[in-house]
């Protein structure tokens, strides 16, 4: 898959750079909460989250509405048209507690006739990017707001919510991001199959590569991640340290594995990183994937 990104919009602010800076020097955006989730049984206490702060006072909907409004301003899909094909456009968007979209088909509508004074491209709702399927000449554009206290009590019925003074969690953040899947992307994605050792196995990554992880981050997770890398080491080296975007912009929802190809690109495009020839981005939401990012030979 080869592809460019385009835009994208978190607590860090739109730019490539800043984004970078913060993941790379592991700043903390996040603050906790002012109400308290039930953690288990014995414990109630304030969830962590990283909030984009012109959006605080707002519900999930609207903050939804005006990220997504927001990414189509800085796509300018018009002018893009005319140097890129568009065959299709897929809105990776979130589903409210009874699975309905929280942005409907007919809302997107409106907003791609205000974002282009032609006809617009085909486009399709989903809540999830299948990376292997995907066609090319489609243009993804995802968006989520994960800190609302229903969101995040629901989330921890089934998963480690980071809470104050607590163990390994989600950091629950917001926003968004847009790619272009083209045959001329500066960036190429190869996938891999198997099992989370497997994949690294096929992908020949060794101790001294670039890891980032864009997940859902718990104690579970570090635990099969140490035991799944472990043949990557010999007795001298130490332990890999994993970039953890999460920690400092959050885990967005169903926009967090664009914003790791996000992140995967602020690393190769950034000048202090010249002699990077390439990053393995780590999913395991909501499966298991290793990644390899390169700078596109057809660019």
């Amino acid at each position: 898959m080869t592809f460019d990104i385009l835009c994208h919009i978190n607590a860090t602010g739109s730019k490539t750079s800043s984004l970078y800076t913060a993941v790379a020097n592991q700043m903390l955006f996040s603050k906790p909460s002012k109400a308290l989730i039930r953690c288990d049984i014995s414990l109630d206490a304030p969830y962590i989250m990283v909030e984009i702060e012109e959006l605080a006072q707002l519900d999930r909907q609207t903050k939804c509405l005006l990220l997504l409004s927001q990414l189509l301003e800085n796509i300018d899909i018009t002018n893009l048209r005319k140097t890129s094909r568009i065959s299709q456009i897929v809105f990776v968007l979130p589903q409210d507690e009874l699975n309905n979209p929280v942005i409907s088909d007919d809302t997107l509508k409106e907003l791609l006739a205000e974002a282009l004074s032609q006809q617009t491209p085909d486009f399709i709702q989903t809540t999830t990017i299948d990376f292997e399927n995907i066609l090319p000449d489609t243009l993804v554009i995802a968006v989520d707001s994960c800190v609302s206290y229903q969101y995040v009590s629901t989330q921890a019925k089934n998963n480690a919510v980071q809470v104050l003074n607590g163990p390994p969690g989600i950091i629950n953040g917001e926003g968004g991001g847009a790619l272009l899947i083209h045959l001329h992307g500066a960036l190429t994605a190869q996938l891999y199959s198997g099992e989370l050792s497997e994949q690294l196995s096929q992908s020949q990554a060794k101790i001294t590569d670039t890891y980032l992880f864009a997940g859902k981050q718990s104690l579970l997770w570090q635990k099969k991640w140490f035991a799944s890398s472990q043949a990557l080491y010999t007795p001298e080296d130490e332990l890999i340290e994993l970039a953890d975007l999460n920690n400092t912009v959050g885990y967005q929802g169903v926009a967090n594995n664009l914003t790791g190809l996000v992140l995967s690109n602020s690393y190769l495009d950034n000048p202090l990183n010249e002699g990077l020839n390439h990053v393995f981005l780590l999913l395991n939401s909501p499966n298991e994937h290793v990644i390899k990012i390169s700078r596109s030979e057809k660019s």
